[in-house]
């Protein structure tokens, strides 16, 4: 069993004050009914900062994913904020805790993962790890927890990682798959670089190009932390990008100096 590390401060830990926190995000969108199909292949990149700085933006991308359906196994790939562990590391086997209950990890899409990258299970890499804990509760508002998780943690993220992880996806992904790519943006410049920063991602997003995000993440040395997963993402070969929310933390604490972008985006 992993436990939940940053409840209490990334998100409540109280099962109702959750939910009512989670609740107000969605209350500017249109209630719909979540539809009985599986959801086709889906990508989705959200952020993992607290839920008073991101959550707004990322229910965004989780109000995309539950009009398409059902989801039955969700791959969360967020980058390793600790420095522990290897650099791909993919949790084997168990499940993880929250205030809103256990969701089990999707065993036999992570053996096949660690069996066609020859690498072995991990869980240190986890154990601190915020980007993929802070998906859990949105997934569990909308789905329960009848759905499968596979956490993997990229501790290195070049373009060669990237590619060499998207290539094992394609092989399993199907219908009732998403891959989430959990990553904020830029961090501690003010909000006009931040933003900025964050629309160079956008441009390399909208052509498609996990190279051209890499080029831009180095020569304009933007930090967003995800970079990795993002690029796992595009290399996935999704057809089509669409942008659904871009703001920074200025927007929503009314500090403009020292700011984080966030971005929410759905692959389809």
């Amino acid at each position: 069993m992993r436990y939940p590390v940053v409840a209490g401060t990334f998100y409540p830990a109280d099962y109702e004050e959750l939910k009512k926190q989670i609740s107000s995000f969605f209350e500017r969108f249109e209630e719909i009914e979540i539809p009985e199909k599986s959801i086709d292949l889906t990508g989705l990149i959200v952020p993992h900062a607290g839920y008073v700085f991101s959550g707004q933006t990322a229910a965004y991308g989780y109000y995309e994913l539950m009009k398409k359906g059902k989801v039955k196994t969700a791959i969360i790939i967020g980058p390793n904020h600790t420095g522990v562990g290897p650099s791909l590391s993919v949790y084997p086997e168990g499940s993880w805790l929250t205030p809103f209950g256990t969701i089990d990890v999707d065993t036999e899409i992570s053996n096949f993962i660690l069996s066609e990258l020859r690498i072995k299970g991990d869980i240190i890499a986890h154990e601190y790890e915020h980007s993929i804990e802070v998906q859990l509760p949105f997934l569990q508002y909308l789905y329960g927890n009848d759905f499968k998780i596979v956490p993997i943690i990229m501790g290195v993220q070049t373009l060669e990682m990237s590619k060499k992880l998207s290539k094992v996806i394609k092989k399993f992904a199907k219908d009732g798959v998403v891959i989430i790519a959990s990553s904020d943006l830029n961090h501690y410049e003010n909000h006009e670089v931040t933003l900025e920063k964050g629309n160079f991602i956008i441009e390399a997003l909208k052509e498609k190009s996990p190279e051209k995000v890499y080029e831009y993440i180095k020569k304009y040395n933007i930090t967003a932390c995800g970079f990795g997963a993002i690029n796992t993402l595009l290399y996935t070969g999704f057809e089509n990008v669409r942008i659904l929310h871009h703001t920074t933390s200025g927007e929503i604490f009314g500090d403009y100096e020292r700011t984080v972008g966030y971005l929410s985006a759905i692959l389809e």
